[in-house]
């Protein structure tokens, strides 16, 4: 036998000895996967080895994919979501914000619904009849879709933001309005949360809002609840609010963000896009703390429809404990970065007009800014 021929025969021993391991050893490795960060990435390409090892690995149901949080694609975002309703092609970009990989998938179920929103690595996606309209959950990394059987009778035209609790609850916000039902509800809940939210985000697989008074909500789970299914748990002390001056009106110009980061729920008060101040938000203790940096690693990319955090030490022209964000200056849409390092805030193009061939900065606030049209 050639040199050659043994390095072929060797090679495909080896391939037969990794599909010949026993299913219950294959199992075990794919539950130690799933515990891992992004296990439910490699978990599925384990399904995906061959035969043997797609039997012994059980796929997720549509609601495990959605509803266990080691199958959610958190860290990964849909790069090309602003076009899709346009793109007759079925392949989307997706970007892991956290290790700078890209990854193309399939996706023909976008052509016959309306992108309504994406939250937690999920796709929240609705029919194109008129209202009512029915509402689904789609994990674009297992395939799997999770349908929900209460009607929305508004336009997903009018929803904001959209998020997805640890039990399954889709939560619709929108102007002075926050919309929420589980999978098999028969109805949508409906309730007015003081003035109009300003973000929602999810964090361990809770759901957080924060209106216009800077007030930071909690859904309450099914144990949880008492007189009401939304509790207050924090909002910026009046004696932090150093941002107004004796001439200006209180809260003109201020905007608030939520947004999960290396296990922390920050929130971040913007003012009249020119300074910001970020707060960690202590869920147990109901307080909030201010802080001055991001870890030295991370970036945040601030929008008023999702908000995001990066890993800018893997991400090309992302500076780390910077804060990414779009605002308003007089009538146009701005694209700015405000470094907290040195407390300054630089331009960085027009929405409006933006420069091209868009730069990975662009492309990402375009991302926090999509509203479904």
């Amino acid at each position: 036998m050639s040199t050659t021929s043994a390095k072929i025969h060797d090679h495909r021993s080896i391939m037969a000895d990794w599909a010949e391991l026993l299913p219950e050893l294959v199992q075990g490795i794919a539950d130690c996967v799933l515990s891992t960060t992004d296990g439910g990435e490699v978990y599925m390409n384990m399904r995906a080895v061959c035969s043997s090892w797609r039997s012994a690995v059980a796929k997720p149901s549509p609601l495990a994919a959605i509803a266990d949080l080691r199958f959610r694609p958190r860290h990964w975002v849909m790069l090309d979501l602003p076009f899709k309703n346009q793109d007759d092609d079925d392949v989307s970009l997706f970007l892991h914000v956290l290790t700078g990989r890209f990854h193309s998938l399939r996706l023909p179920v976008l052509h016959d619904h309306i992108l309504v929103g994406a939250s937690d690595g999920l796709l929240v996606l609705g029919d194109r009849d008129e209202p009512p309209n029915v509402a689904c959950v789609l994990n674009p990394l297992t395939g799997d879709i999770l349908r929900f059987a209460a009607p929305f009778h508004k336009s997903f035209e009018d929803i904001e933001s959209t998020a997805v609790t640890g039990d399954s609850r889709l939560v619709l916000g929108g102007y002075a309005m926050v919309a929420w039902a589980a999978p098999t509800s028969d109805a949508f809940t409906e309730e007015d949360i003081g003035q109009s939210t300003t973000t929602m985000g999810t964090f361990q697989g809770n759901v957080y809002v924060v209106d216009l008074q800077s007030r930071v909500f909690k859904f309450l789970s099914p144990e949880e609840q008492c007189d009401a299914e939304v509790a207050l748990i924090a909002e910026v002390p009046l004696n932090v609010d150093v941002y107004l001056s004796e001439e200006e009106e209180d809260n003109i110009g201020l905007s608030d963000y939520l947004v999960e980061s290396a296990g922390e729920l920050l929130l971040i008060r913007c003012h009249r896009g020119r300074a910001l101040k970020v707060f960690r938000v202590d869920v147990e203790r109901k307080s909030l703390e201010e802080v001055k940096s991001l870890g030295g690693c991370h970036a945040l990319f601030l929008g008023p429809v999702r908000c995001m955090s990066v890993d800018a030490v893997n991400l090309p022209s992302v500076d780390s404990d910077c804060i990414y964000l779009l605002h308003w200056v007089g009538k146009s849409e701005h694209m700015s970065v405000y470094s907290l390092r040195d407390d300054k805030m630089e331009f960085i193009s027009s929405v409006d007009n933006p420069d091209r061939p868009f730069s990975l900065v662009q492309v990402l606030l375009r991302y926090c800014d999509f509203l479904d049209e």
